[in-house]
């Protein structure tokens, strides 16, 4: 049985201990901009959330690192359309503040979600998503 070296050893153990996860705290470093009032932003035919648009399968963005980094807060408003079987269509984004630092995140879990199969597809509906305090949330 061969022996570590007592170096290899304690890098070992460092880069094990490494992989248990981050310890990295969210500082905020910017205020929480308001939440818009979404229906300001709709027509009355729009749909924003509640029974017509019932998620079965859906998880919360990721908070991407640099904002988290730095500190940043902010939302968006997403749009998107949903097919006869429940698929998210056309998913594009209406509004974030502040500009561009959470779009992609919104996006690409929002691209992700699937509902429960609608009367009618829906066109033009409208989901508020939060990066606050370093975590991500629904707007109300």
């Amino acid at each position: 049985m061969t022996a570590l070296h007592p170096v290899a050893g304690i890098m070992t153990a460092a880069f094990i201990l490494s992989a248990c996860g981050s310890t990295t705290k969210f500082t905020p470093r910017s205020s929480y901009p308001p939440d818009p009032w979404v229906k300001g932003y709709s027509d009355p035919d729009d749909c924003i959330g509640g029974e017509k648009l019932a998620a079965i399968d859906f998880d919360l963005p990721v908070y991407p690192k640099g904002p988290f980094r730095n500190g940043q807060q902010g939302w968006t408003i997403v749009r998107l359309d949903v097919d006869a079987q429940g698929q998210t269509q056309h998913v594009r984004i209406e509004r974030s503040v502040p500009s561009g630092m959470f779009d992609r995140a919104s996006r690409k879990a929002v691209e992700a979600w699937k509902f429960r199969p609608p009367a009618a597809p829906l066109s033009d509906c409208r989901v508020l998503l939060r990066y606050r305090a370093g975590a991500s949330s629904l707007g109300g």
